[in-house]
């Protein structure tokens, strides 16, 4: 079965999107980067279509089969991106052990999640952009020590003491107060960064 370069065409511009969807590390996902995946969409979309009527000229006037390929990799790329779209900034192997979360100010709304394997993300929530910052930590009685990956340009808050009474963390370098949620099992939504 031979592959033409059309068909490699249409499967390359189907991969680049996930490039701004998997991350190995920090990262900010925001408007800017749901409009440039748009435009590989569109990019697809029109690759796709002129792939498509070029197989329908090959059907009518040379009276060949119908390729189904192009079909199967529109079909393939449609779910594979819902997907990744749906389920972005999930971590599937990771048991949450605890959340907090900063009150809702105009600025920002901050999220810490600890995890099971005592690793951390941090997640700042903007109107425009959310920013996750990843790494591991340590919790000795009362006191909450986060320790961010090497590359990472997160800096502020790495100390926190915890209140068991009020259910609360806040930091000993700056006068920032993390409440622990209540329910931490409901899903981001990430439809709209102005939550």
């Amino acid at each position: 079965m031979k592959i033409r370069k059309r068909y490699l065409l249409l499967i390359s511009i189907a991969l680049l999107p996930l490039t701004f969807l998997i991350h190995f590390g920090d990262y900010c996902f925001g408007v800017k980067e749901l409009l440039i995946i748009t435009g590989f969409i569109i990019c697809f979309i029109v690759v796709f279509l002129v792939i498509l009527f070029n197989n329908f000229y090959n059907i009518v006037l040379k009276k060949e089969l119908f390729n189904y390929r192009p079909v199967l990799i529109a079909v393939i790329y449609c779910i594979v991106l819902s997907l990744f779209l749906n389920y972005h900034g999930e971590n599937f192997f990771k048991t949450k052990i605890n959340l907090f979360e900063t009150p809702k100010t105009s600025k920002d709304t901050r999220r810490l999640t600890l995890f099971s394997d005592n690793y951390f993300e941090l997640k700042i929530i903007q109107k425009n952009q959310r920013c996750v910052y990843r790494g591991f930590f340590q919790f000795n009685q009362d006191t909450l020590r986060l320790r961010f990956n090497k590359n990472s340009k997160y800096s502020l808050d790495s100390l926190f003491n915890y209140s068991k009474n009020k259910q609360e963390l806040f930091s000993l370098n700056t006068f920032v107060k993390f409440k622990k949620a209540k329910d931490f099992s409901k899903k981001e939504n990430y439809k709209d960064f102005s939550e």
